[in-house]
């Protein structure tokens, strides 16, 4: 699975939300990766937001991208899964957590 970055992610970041004060670093992060593809670490995957491999030159953990900097999702595995918001984990069934059997904590993708 991969992420599309927005060209103008950068601007998106600085302009949005009324997120005050803005983090310098990240607007160089995004800086540098803006229009790039970049593969998603798929152990845990949210509705709004993904959590990147390592991306050489600038992160060396990987990075926490949201949504709305993203322009496209390529082979998206999440399509019939949800995330329980019990245990975290990813269920291949909508109606209950494969991992720990709870029924009304999932969050359908």
């Amino acid at each position: 699975m991969k992420i599309k970055i927005k060209k103008d992610a950068k601007a998106i970041y600085i302009g949005g939300g009324g997120r005050l004060p803005v983090n310098w670093e990240w607007v160089a992060i995004l800086e540098k990766i803006a229009g790039t593809t970049i593969e998603v670490e798929t152990d845990f995957l949210f509705k709004d937001q993904f959590n990147t491999v390592p991306v050489p030159g600038v992160a060396e953990k990987g990075l926490r991208i949201m949504q709305d900097v993203v322009e496209e999702v390529i082979d998206d595995v999440r399509p019939g899964k949800a995330r329980c918001n019990w245990c975290g984990k990813i269920s291949a069934n909508q109606l209950v957590c494969m991992a720990c059997g709870k029924r009304d904590f999932l969050e359908v993708f």
